[in-house]
């Protein structure tokens, strides 16, 4: 009789890693968003959005009336609102921003509309700047 050799029990498979947050065209937020996920907003959403450590896109269906801030920003579809990118802002060729920028690393393509002031910043002076512009807006809005 041939000789078995022991095997260990498989090991168990790791739970899949949540997926992203969704918002789709028929959602509507108003208000204050925060997480530490990446999101992908191809809906509408009036007020701020704050990702620590996260990224969000917003697709080509998606309308923000918000300030923005996170890790990564990928713009494909329209942005009214200052945008802080704390590692950097990808404004896409459907994309459309109207507000400043703040970011580390920047890239605009071909087709894209930008409307409002670009502040490529290098390492820790991102947050001082931010918070400027920040400062701006709430003095502008409190008019």
């Amino acid at each position: 009789m041939p000789a078995v050799a022991a095997t260990a029990p498989p090991a168990p498979t790791p739970a899949p890693a949540p997926p992203a947050g969704h918002l789709t065209i028929s959602h509507t937020i108003r208000g204050e968003i925060s997480g530490r996920e990446d999101l992908y907003v191809d809906g509408e959403i009036e007020g701020k959005v704050h990702l620590e450590d996260a990224k969000i896109v917003i697709g080509p269906n998606g309308r923000l009336n918000a300030d923005v801030e996170a890790r990564e920003i990928l713009v494909l579809g329209k942005v009214k609102g200052n945008l802080h990118g704390r590692d950097s802002v990808t404004i896409g060729r459907t994309g459309h921003v109207v507000g400043d920028v703040v970011t580390r690393y920047i890239s605009v393509e071909d087709g894209a509309q930008v409307q409002g002031s670009l502040d490529v910043t290098r390492g820790d002076e991102a947050a001082p700047r931010i918070a400027t512009i920040n400062d701006k807006a709430k003095a502008h809005y409190a008019d």
